[in-house]
């Protein structure tokens, strides 16, 4: 009793080592153009997902920061709140990322008169990507990527 899965795995070979004539090469050429392309798009990809995801947790650092911001002001703190958040919980934040080293974020100056008189406090922290591997592979593609700064407000009052 033949198996009916035999006969058509037969067909296949047959039909692969019927192509030794003038298409055989072209395989090989073919495999040589695209791969590297496919490889480049690949790494692209995953470049482009690093740095959004570094943009994102800048984001989730400035938007904690501003909400240990409103836990300070609804204690009553009376210093300076972003002098305070840059020194006592922004290396605590940066520790905990993934893809961020604390070291790289720029130091938090004064912000006097926070929160404004309308009641919103505002939070910015800067974050340097020069000297990484996703900047070197950036400049090979024309692209200075520098730093990502972003901000975060929550309402106090």
């Amino acid at each position: 009793m033949r198996r009916p899965g035999l006969a058509a795995m037969r067909r296949v070979v047959r039909r692969l080592r019927s192509g030794a004539g003038a298409e055989a090469g072209s395989v090989s050429v073919e495999f040589v153009i695209v791969f590297p392309a496919l490889v480049m798009m690949l790494a692209l990809i995953a470049f482009v997902s690093l740095l959004i995801a570094a943009q994102s947790e800048v984001q989730q650092v400035a938007f904690e920061l501003a909400r240990k911001g409103f836990a300070l002001v609804s204690q009553n703190y009376d210093g300076d709140l972003c002098l305070k958040l840059g020194q006592d919980y922004l290396p605590a934040l940066a520790g905990n990322s993934v893809t961020l080293q604390a070291s790289k974020f720029a130091a938090m100056g004064s912000c006097p008169g926070q929160p404004a008189a309308s009641g919103m406090l505002t939070i910015s922290v800067t974050y340097d990507l020069t000297g990484g591997a996703a900047a070197q592979f950036s400049q090979m593609l024309g692209v200075n990527l520098g730093q990502i700064t972003r901000s975060a407000s929550v309402l106090v009052k």
